[in-house]
């Protein structure tokens, strides 16, 4: 059985995760349009999950939809940008909310976490 917690603890967590990389400056960098793409793409993933509730499939749709759009900007960075974008992808893509273990998918959330963060660094160092 979900409870609502759950459901508004993974919400909080992945737009938590996404607006890391909001911090990152889309400024000097030579892929300046790039780092704006990609923190429009974080921005409208962070909205989206507010609203999913309990609706648990949405998530995994967000997710592949996000992991798609950061693999294909990827595809037009290079170097650290292109790292940290496939990084943020690969991040997304693996994270499964499996609506008979959710408890499973709420373990999952500290390693999530963590791989959000340490692509965002590398986001925040590419876009700087």
């Amino acid at each position: 059985m979900r409870s609502p917690l759950f459901s508004r603890r993974i919400a909080a967590t992945l737009a938590g995760a996404a607006l890391i990389s909001l911090t990152a400056a889309c400024g000097g960098s030579g892929n300046a349009a790039l780092c704006t793409e990609a923190t429009k793409l974080m921005t409208d993933y962070s909205s989206s999950v507010a609203s999913f509730g309990t609706d648990l499939g949405k998530y995994n749709e967000a997710n592949q939809k996000l992991a798609d759009s950061l693999k294909a900007l990827a595809g037009k960075a290079d170097g650290e940008l292109a790292s940290a974008l496939n990084d943020f992808s690969a991040t997304w893509a693996s994270f499964k909310i499996d609506e008979k273990d959710p408890a499973a998918s709420a373990a999952a959330l500290q390693d999530i976490g963590k791989k959000t963060q340490e692509a965002a660094a590398k986001f925040g160092s590419a876009c700087a």
